[in-house]
């Protein structure tokens, strides 16, 4: 069925806004006659056509906001931290799990360290399981990094997981790692009849900060060494 309303409210908006520009091009003709024809024209119908296409806009709504924006609000809601903190990790949705990494530890302790310890991005957590028992199981979980509502996790290398001679090393792949971009606004007109949400001024970028954590799963019987250095949890 046609929505009547929806069809024919933005043609009758438009056909008042027009009879209101020559209204007031008449207006002007009769008590400014010195004004030239040109300027007695220009104003009114600016104006007419800048209200008409932002109206025109609201109604047909083509600058939907993207995707990301309602993923951006699920993240938010959403901490990695806290269900893996608290032993829920069958709630986080495998979307968010970047790498895994399986291996065998037979002999010994199980040391782990991370490296370099003070500038490990990763939250690292440590799970005791019943029923691994020389199984070592590595899982990196990360939730997407946006800038101006693009998904830029990508761009962002996770670290690496080794194991050798005892020692599970967690490591970044590089210290710092810079990504250049170049963004594009739509101009003021564009935006003035919508709500889009934004972050700062015109001049600056709106970032949402993603997640990231390593969860180590071992056997419970395992005996673990960890680095005092790293900084390693255990799940509650």
């Amino acid at each position: 069925m046609i929505n009547i309303n929806g069809v024919f409210a933005p043609l009758l908006i438009l056909f008042v806004l027009i009879g209101g520009a020559l209204l007031l091009i008449r207006f002007i003709s009769k008590h400014f006659p010195t004004m030239r024809r040109k300027e007695r024209w220009l104003l009114p119908i600016y104006g007419a056509v800048l209200v008409s296409c932002g109206i025109i806009l609201a109604f047909l709504e083509p600058f939907e906001e993207r995707t990301a924006s309602s993923e951006e609000e699920r993240l938010s809601s959403l901490s990695l931290y806290s269900y893996i903190e608290s032993g829920n990790i069958k709630k986080i949705d495998s979307e968010y799990i970047r790498k895994e990494w399986d291996f065998t530890h037979t002999d010994g302790d199980l040391r782990i360290s991370s490296e370099p310890s003070h500038e490990f991005m990763a939250s690292i957590f440590v799970e005791k399981v019943p029923g691994l028992e020389n199984k070592v199981e590595v899982t990196y979980y990360e939730t997407p990094l946006y800038v101006d509502g693009e998904d830029m996790s990508n761009y962002i290398r996770p670290p690496e997981a080794t194991l050798s001679k005892g020692l599970l090393k967690l490591n970044n792949p590089v210290e710092h790692q810079y990504v250049e971009l170049y963004t594009f606004r739509e101009p003021f007109p564009y935006n003035q009849f919508i709500e889009r949400k934004m972050v700062g001024n015109q001049n600056e970028s709106s970032v949402f900060h993603g997640e990231s954590i390593i969860l180590i799963r071992v056997g419970e019987e395992k005996t673990l060494d960890l680095d005092p250095d790293s900084y390693i949890e255990y799940v509650n």
